[in-house]
């Protein structure tokens, strides 16, 4: 006997035979033959209730094989014709673009090249830039930036000569432009972040700061209690006493002016951080004021570490800016949305953390500021506790408010985050505008390469003809 498959029709075990799965899917009846092609018997179906069941099942599987095979056909042809047929609508096309190719079966379809990365080998074309890199020499950058001169780059062409003509005279090349005064210049010339990655230095921690002695004029005792008051909450907040003195010069250190020279007054910002805190304290001379955050903790014990050292001591507050909510002013923060009650609240609670200070750093705050209602009542309660007002926001009209306090306004912020190329920039846009208005006022936050920078900054100012001040000594009182 020859061997047989054992799935196979005659192999005698009684098993069905296989069939592939259109078959299996497209058959009209379920019943298999035998091992010897015999159709077994069905059994007695009177009613036919099989034969229904499985024509129902079988219509219902051709309706989903061809709905599949519709979208299939769909899916696949639209795609084929949006890619080869249509083409971008509404967009120019570039001067210097490829010709369109056209195929009989293709229709027209158009070739173009990629614009190049504005990677370092295209930084003199790319309009995403470091900034302060901005070349003279591509428009789109000045006009996006701000800078576009009135003044075109090119010379003009010379006009064509008639024949016989003298030639004519080489037209006169455009004068150049007076650059602005330095004080009117809106910011410092940034250089790019690669000029400071390739410089070989090491970056400066807090450890490597030189601590200075402590100062040989001490600042005078504080608290004063003829300069306090208390309100009907309790709170203990600055006053003006009776002779008419104002915390602002009680709290203050001593400064004996140079005539003729230009004075510099730096805050750096301190409080939440113990170790730039500590730094700031013990690296920095004590012409130097440092403005604590009113949300730091241990405060009054800052303060008055602050001022054993030998520096005038000040409390910064969030006020709201252009930017919220995306920019928190903190929990004591002064608000538009709030009334002039609540912010008056607000600004008590923060201010009685403290107990000896000069003034008032605002923290941002262009938006608190340019509601009238709500900085004329700052104004009127600063100048009622005799403390000063320092702004730091891009606009506060100081100069426009009915009653205010001895004030000043930031001219320089050295943020956090910078590197040495940009700090330089900023101390000499400081420098410039400390020599065009006899004085600046300059704010940094107490990160290891803005001290050591500062700290190189203030050894010095004897050559460069400017002595750095406390900040009462620059601020204008009325």
């Amino acid at each position: 006997m020859g061997k047989s498959s054992g799935n196979g029709p005659d192999s005698g075990n009684g098993a069905p035979p296989r069939r592939g799965l259109f078959a299996r899917l497209f058959r009209r009846k379920a019943e298999d033959s035998d091992a010897f092609g015999q159709e077994p018997e069905a059994p007695a179906d009177p009613f036919g209730l099989v034969d229904e069941a499985q024509d129902a099942r079988f219509r219902r599987r051709k309706r989903l094989m061809a709905v599949a095979m519709l979208l299939l056909l769909v899916g696949g042809g639209g795609g084929a014709a949006a890619y080869f047929w249509l083409t971008p609508a509404g967009e120019e096309q570039p001067a210097a673009a490829a010709a369109p190719e056209t195929t009989p079966s293709r229709g027209r379809r158009v070739v173009r090249s990629m614009p190049p990365a504005p990677g370092p080998e295209n930084l003199r074309s790319a309009l995403i830039r470091p900034p302060g890199s901005v070349p003279i020499d591509n428009p789109d950058v000045a006009r996006r930036m701000g800078t576009l001169s009135a003044t075109p780059s090119g010379a003009p062409a010379a006009a064509p000569q008639a024949p016989g003509q003298a030639p004519a005279a080489a037209p006169a090349k455009p004068a150049a432009q007076a650059a602005p005064p330095a004080a009117m210049a809106a910011g410092p010339e940034m250089p790019s972040p690669r000029a400071d990655r390739n410089a070989a230095s090491k970056p400066p921690r807090l450890a490597d700061l030189p601590k200075l002695p402590p100062p040989q004029q001490p600042l005078p005792k504080a608290p004063l209690p003829e300069l306090q008051q208390r309100t009907a909450g309790g709170l203990v907040l600055p006053a003006v006493a009776a002779d008419g003195r104002h915390a602002w010069q009680a709290y203050g250190r001593p400064f004996t002016a140079q005539a003729r020279i230009p004075r510099v007054a730096v805050i750096v910002r301190v409080g939440l951080a113990a170790e730039p805190t500590r730094a700031a304290i013990e690296s920095m001379p004590p012409e130097v004021t440092l403005a604590f955050d009113v949300d730091a903790p241990q405060l009054r014990a800052g303060l008055a570490q602050a001022r054993a050292a030998g520096h005038e001591t000040m409390l910064e507050l969030g006020m709201e800016a252009a930017a919220f909510p995306a920019v928190d002013p903190g929990p004591e923060g002064l608000l538009t949305a709030l009334g002039e009650d609540k912010n008056r609240e607000r600004l008590d609670r923060a201010l009685a953390r403290g107990d000896v200070y000069v003034g008032l750093l605002a923290r941002d705050g262009e938006r608190y500021a340019a509601s009238p209602p709500h900085f004329a009542a700052l104004m009127q309660d600063l100048a009622r506790m005799g403390i000063a007002y320092v702004a730091s926001g891009r606009a506060s009209p100081l100069e426009t408010a009915r009653m205010r306090p001895a004030h000043a306004a930031v001219d320089v912020a050295i943020p956090a985050g910078s590197f040495r190329e940009r700090v330089a920039a900023y101390i000499a846009h400081a420098e410039t505008l400390a020599r065009s208005r006899g004085g600046a006022v300059v704010v940094a936050d107490a990160t290891p390469l803005n001290l050591s920078m500062l700290h190189a900054w203030f050894g010095a100012f004897p050559g460069k003809a400017l002595q750095l001040a406390p900040l009462s000594a620059v601020v204008k009182d009325q």
